[in-house]
């Protein structure tokens, strides 16, 4: 049943082999590439969001008096993706009310909040120690 390109048929490489080297340097580069054309599609995303989505005078979000209003306004890519995503989860879509929570920065685990005072009579109760 042991086929030739079968996970268990892999040796790890030893400090030292050549080979271990000239790996690493492939995945490097390779790792390289992958970043650039990532940031590439960043960029170019960021791009995309910025257009308006008719032809004219682009209205800012900041212009915008209601949802409804939004929806006949020439107003940014990015504007009308934020306005759908929250008229989803009006509309009771969880996934798009997650969405819109942790663009906001709202994830729970982005949060963590550290009550470090410790004090003398506590530390003693967790040790074990009378005072």
């Amino acid at each position: 049943m042991n086929k030739a390109g079968s996970v268990q048929n892999l040796k790890p490489l030893k400090k030292g082999d050549p080979r271990c080297a000239e790996l690493q340097a492939k995945g490097t580069i390779v790792r390289k590439q992958n970043s650039v054309k990532r940031q590439k599609m960043r960029d170019e995303l960021n791009t995309l969001l910025k257009l308006s989505l008719q032809k004219g005078d682009l209205i800012l979000p900041e212009e915008v008096t209601s949802l409804a209003e939004a929806k006949d306004l020439n107003i940014p890519v990015q504007t009308a993706i934020n306005i759908a995503m929250i008229q989803r989860a009006i509309m009771g879509d969880v996934q798009a009310a997650t969405w819109v929570r942790d663009t906001l920065g709202e994830k729970p685990t982005d949060k963590v909040e550290l009550d470090q005072s410790l004090t003398i009579e506590a530390w003693a109760k967790n040790h074990d120690v009378k005072l």
